[in-house]
């Protein structure tokens, strides 16, 4: 989880190239904008390690499109839960997602992305490829972010939908294990399992304050 969430943070210190047309350019200022923040919390003397996760938090939040992600990750199953069990279950996933990607703020040590291609899907789609060059490793890892374009986000209209890393989707791995457990324990074990690991990180983090 923790090469993971270097992924996605990463995302918010990346480098992309000059040309693009007019939708990659709004792109481009969208991604600039989470460059500044970004380092503006992990690089900032003043904020305790809480703080700047806390920071962190509230811009992943904020950038993430969780209601898409956490339906995604249902695959089929969205279709037999109740409208109850699917609103608890995107709230207990969001909270899941965004405490593990913040929490690389704790342990951020400097690592890069260089975007080498923004692709344009469709007017609400993108699929920007990068290489994550971290300081530990000669060898850059490669990394596509699907970007979504919201018509009802005005101000903030761009969120980060899917991470891949060389090849293998998040989501698509999310789905496959949270395919088994609902099949064999249903959607209630699910939710128990994610709050659990909820529970038991901010314990942990408790304990290490």
């Amino acid at each position: 989880m923790k090469f993971i969430n270097i992924i996605i943070f990463s995302l918010f210190f990346c480098i992309l190239p000059a040309q693009a047309d007019d939708d990659t350019m709004q792109l481009k200022n969208y991604i600039d904008g989470l460059i500044s923040e970004g380092y503006s919390i992990v690089n900032d003397p003043n904020l305790a390690s809480e703080a700047k996760f806390n920071k962190s938090r509230e811009l992943i939040r904020a950038n993430l499109h969780l209601d898409w992600m956490a339906k995604y990750s249902l695959g089929r199953n969205k279709k037999t839960i109740s409208p109850a069990q699917l609103q608890e279950f995107v709230e207990v996933y969001s909270q899941f997602v965004v405490n593990a990607y913040a929490d690389l703020s704790r342990h951020y040590n400097g690592e890069k992305a260089v975007v080498k291609k923004v692709k344009k899907i469709d007017d609400r789609m993108f699929i920007i490829n990068m290489e994550i060059v971290k300081t530990d490793s000669a060898s850059p890892i490669k990394v596509d972010y699907l970007i979504h374009k919201l018509d009802n986000e005005v101000a903030h209209p761009y969120k980060v939908a899917d991470i891949i890393t060389e090849g293998v989707s998040i989501l698509n791995s999310q789905q496959s294990e949270f395919n088994s457990v609902i099949s064999s324990q249903g959607i209630e074990a699910l939710v128990a399992d994610l709050k659990a690991k909820i529970a038991r990180k901010e314990q942990k983090e408790k304990q290490g304050a």
